[in-house]
């Protein structure tokens, strides 16, 4: 008995032709049936094949339920191997969709049970949409609503994957492996081709081509258009098709039941759900180009442990054979299932369950008579229909060749025994070794990985000085002339493309450079010219600071190369990715590539206070480049391992120290709209920023001295979500200020929260230049919310007006080159009001003119190109102002206990208007050699 069961199930080699499996009756009582049964199951289950074991006491009453419990057995994971795909059955589902919504029509109530599921209630939504259209739009309203649905649902394609990583895994690598293999596989050959015969860029473009059909190919699978095309088997059916057009006014038709039907439209129906499980057997056994067709060696069985008169079992039964029957009548060629059925029945069964049906008749016959064939009724034709008979007789011996006169195979199990383990059976078939469902994707990894190495070797053709890699959070990092746009590929944080335009212009001046022929020498910026990949408002990316930087060096590139008639200068930009996370990784390129180049002169940048920026500084520390640092102002950012301070690193920015000291006598003294008593900090308590914790701290000691009656709380963060909680922390008692020594980036969430439950008019809000960034791109908005803002940028266009460098001095030029080439900016930018800088723009400018001003000096003594060495040496020279007219004040470089620092710096205090302009309140330090008006400042 298990070898026939093992036989019946076991699908042939190519080279045997499939044709459909004979009903196997177990006849004996239900106890040794079901023994039978259980026995069954658990050999498909040993196997992982394809098996559903319908119970003598099912819950199933009609041919429906017996599918719906058929279809959840056999796409179970366990019925399948491991890293198989799962048989699916989207006809079957739609048909059990369509009937589920006649159902709901013929019953009458609109509305759905208290404990209905949401896809029952969702089918209710629907009937009764479909049931009151809007007047006037009846068919058309209803085969729209019905077509979004089902759209819906066909667009669904790895909707039914089930439980648990591996099956989701196997069903979407089942998913992929129709397109993916061979379309990579085709892609990298004809890429690696390519790139062999032409060249490197039109491998890529082939390439890139290439993958995008193959990733439209599989985006359009996943589409509803695609999805729904598979029902239009529908229309092919003989059951419920009234020849209907298409699939929509089918569904319509089987949804929207007429009033008066014939009696046998819920046979039909029945039908119809028996041929659509067929159909989804037949296509999941298809010997196409799918391999997991290829792979599956069981067939299905359905194995229904005991018959009885009036189960749904039986009816189930007569039902299949009718529709193959049907099917084989109806093809021109033998049509194919590999459904297998075992049932268990009594013999001394009753084949009705009808009192007045003909007695002596018993189940098992009437089942077989089911499944029997016979050539003709016997009952003859009259002379109209005689012409039809040859026809039908030719028809009829094509049903025979397929089926067979008798297609049920009898087994008497009265004798099984009740225990002991089965015995041997000779082994199936196993699965053929080219349908492994990894080979696929090994042969394509082969095939990429080949054509990989080919044009690998192909690229040391090209000069690659500039190498951008992408690193594990999906930022672009790396150095560039301006040819790259970071940001630009959407995978850097939804930079927007805001550093395209200064990126372009600095790559046109360094070409300019390199096609003048002349000397020149590069400066590299190092900073964060991503946003961090999480953030997704591209509003909120906070890119300002890096964009008016790189503006600022752009416009002393020009102005530098426009006056020397023998230097030039050409800029590099090297991204370290957004808080500069990547740092020390890209100042290690640098240095690298100032081994090789020696025109490298300088590195600027450095404007987050943080470990990596230190890292980074400590790597370039070993090239013996000179290092000006824009923006940080934490007084240990220079330190080295061994302790000391890197003598290379000159810092143009106050120090902590010395902000702090300002912004306490500001806010102690009354430049604050009032002299402050209490005062909430906000800060950045994250080990790995310097800048944040440090500030706080010496804020808190300066306010303290200025008011020693005062009290200054201290609230901090340590991960943007904790900005809300610490704020709202700070808000239970009244403060006369804010000083908020955090990160711009989360400057939205605090503020906001201020607003919202702080309830205080107006509180005043003291920050440092670290906020210049979002008031770049939001003062307007700064200027109409409920508080005053006051920070301290490192430079201002506001402040070199005659109030504060005195009547006869004539504004910084900077600034009128910087606002010409802002708006020029803007204009090409997608979002023009986001805006560069003008703080960082001016710190950054002061920074490349300072390398320029002394790389002038030294080309002019020497007469020859200007070294790193040559112009380090030349700024440590602290006889004279490394640059005396720059937009954020005279630099003049000292050596102090922590590094190089400007003397005198400026230190500015500003707010911003409610109209968004900014005003400067306070200035102090040199900004100008002579006639600087003095301001409230505290002793220096």
């Amino acid at each position: 008995m298990l070898e026939l069961f093992e036989r019946l199930r076991e699908r042939p080699p190519r080279r045997v032709r499939e044709r459909l499996r004979p009903l196997l009756l177990l006849l004996g009582p239900a106890g040794r049936t079901g023994r039978v049964a259980k026995l069954f199951k658990e050999r498909c289950e040993d196997e992982r094949a394809p098996a559903s074991h319908i119970a003598a006491d099912t819950a199933a009453t009609d041919i429906s339920g017996v599918l719906r419990e058929a279809m959840h057995e056999l796409s179970q994971s366990a019925c399948r191997p491991r890293w198989e795909p799962a048989l699916r059955f989207p006809l079957l589902e739609m048909a059990l969709w369509l009937r589920d919504l006649r159902e709901i029509r013929l019953a009458g109530d609109p509305q759905p049970p208290r404990n209905a599921s949401r896809a029952e209630r969702e089918n209710h939504r629907l009937v009764h949409t479909l049931t009151n259209p809007p007047v006037g739009d009846n068919e058309s309203s209803r085969r729209r609503e019905l077509g979004r649905v089902i759209r819906r649902r066909g667009r669904d394609v790895l909707r039914d994957m089930d439980e648990g990583r591996r099956g989701r895994i196997s069903t979407f690598l089942g998913f992929l492996e129709q397109i993916a293999p061979i379309g990579v596989a085709i892609v990298a050959v004809v890429s690696a081709g390519t790139a062999a015969a032409v060249d490197l860029a039109a491998a890529i473009l082939a390439g890139t081509v290439g993958l995008a059909f193959v990733a439209v190919q599989i985006l359009a699978r996943t589409r509803g258009w695609y999805g729904v095309l598979r029902y239009n088997w529908f229309r092919r059916q003989p059951y419920l098709s009234d020849g209907s057009p298409d699939f929509l006014s089918f569904a319509l038709g089987v949804c929207d039941p007429r009033p008066v039907e014939p009696d046998d439209h819920a046979e039909q129906l029945d039908q119809l759900l028996v041929a659509a499980f067929l159909e989804d057997l037949r296509r999941n056994y298809r010997r196409d180009v799918r391999r997991a067709a290829w792979a599956r060696v069981r067939y299905p069985v359905i194995i229904f442990e005991a018959l009885a008169p009036g189960q749904v079992g039986v009816a189930f039964v007569e039902t299949v054979e009718r529709v193959r029957a049907r099917a084989q009548r109806d093809a021109d060629r033998p049509v194919f299932d590999p459904l297998v059925i075992t049932a268990g029945v009594d013999p001394a069964e009753p084949a009705d369950t009808d009192p007045h049906a003909p007695s002596g008749t018993r189940l098992v016959d009437r089942i077989a008579q089911a499944v029997r064939v016979d050539l003709a009724s016997g009952e003859p034709a009259d002379v109209v229909a005689a012409a039809r008979l040859w026809e039908r007789h030719r028809a009829e011996q094509r049903r025979v060749a397929e089926l067979g006169t008798r297609r049920e195979l009898r087994v008497d199990v009265t004798d099984f025994p009740a225990g002991g383990e089965p015995p041997a059976v000779r082994p199936g078939r196993r699965r053929p070794r080219l349908t492994h469902p990894w080979l696929p994707w090994v042969l394509m990894v082969a095939v990429l990985a080949g054509s990989i190495s080919v044009i690998s070797v192909n690229a040391f053709r090209y000069c690659a000085a500039f190498q951008i890699v992408r690193t594990a959070s999906g930022e672009c990092v790396g150095i560039t002339d301006g040819s790259y746009t970071f940001g630009a590929d959407g995978m850097s944080g939804g930079a927007d493309n805001r550093m395209k335009p200064v990126l372009d212009r600095i790559e046109r001046l360094n070409d300019e450079v390199l096609r003048s022929g002349k000397d020149y020498i590069t400066l590299v910026y190092l900073g964060p010219v991503t946003a961090d990949p999480s953030t997704r408002n591209r509003r909120l990316d906070l890119l300002a600071g890096a964009q008016g930087e790189l503006v600022g060096l752009s416009i002393e590139q020009q102005r530098f190369n426009d006056a020397s008639p023998d230097l030039r200068l050409r800029i590099l930009v090297a991204n370290a990715g957004a808080k500069f996370r990547y740092g020390a990784q890209v100042a290690a390129q640098i240095r690298d590539l100032a081994l090789e180049d020696r025109s490298i002169v300088a590195v600027v940048g450095f404007e987050q206070s943080r470990e990596q920026t230190r890292a980074a500084i400590r790597v370039l520390s070993k090239a013996a480049l000179p290092l000006i640092g824009t923006a940080n102002s934490y007084e240990a950012i220079g330190r080295l391992e061994s302790g000391a301070y890197s003598p290379y690193f000159f810092r143009l920015a106050p120090t902590n120290q010395r902000l702090a000291r300002h912004a306490a006598y500001w806010a102690a003294n009354g430049r604050l709209g009032g002299r402050a008593r209490t005062i909430d900090v906000i800060y950045d308590d994250d080990p790995a920023d310097l800048y944040s914790r440090d500030l706080a701290g010496r804020f808190r000691a300066e306010f303290l001295k200025e008011r020693p009656d005062g009290t200054v709380r201290m609230s901090a963060y340590r991960h943007p979500s904790d900005v809300a909680r610490a704020t709202m922390a700070a808000c239970r008692s009244p403060q006369d200020a804010f000083y908020y020594a955090g990160r711009s980036d989360e400057f939205a969430t605090f503020v906001n929260t201020i607003e919202q439950n702080c309830g205080q008019a107006d509180p005043v809000v003291l920050a440092d230049d670290e906020i210049a960034k979002y008031v770049s791109d939001h003062p307007k908005e700064i200027g109409g919310r409920g508080y005053r803002l006051y920070y301290t940028p490192l430079a201002l266009w506001e402040a070199w007006s005659p109030q504060w460098v005195g009547p006869d001095r004539q504004r910084q030029t900077f600034y009128s080159d910087y606002r010409r080439i802002a708006r020029a900016m803007a204009g090409n930018s997608a979002l023009p009001e986001l805006q560069p800088s003008e703080t960082r723009a001016a710190v950054s400018y002061d920074a490349a003119a300072v390398i320029t001003n002394v790389a002038r000096q030294v080309h002019g003594e020497q007469d020859s190109v200007p070294t790193a060495s040559a112009v380090f040496a030349a700024l440590t020279d602290q006889g004279r102002d490394a640059l005396p007219k720059g937009a954020s004040g005279v630099l003049r470089f000292v050596r102090g206990p922590t590094g190089h620092l400007v003397q005198e710096k400026p230190v500015l205090l500003a707010t911003v208007d409610q109209d968004g302009a900014l005003k400067v309140e306070a200035v102090c330090g040199r900004l100008v050699a002579r006639g600087q008006v003095a301001g409230d400042c505290p002793k220096e």
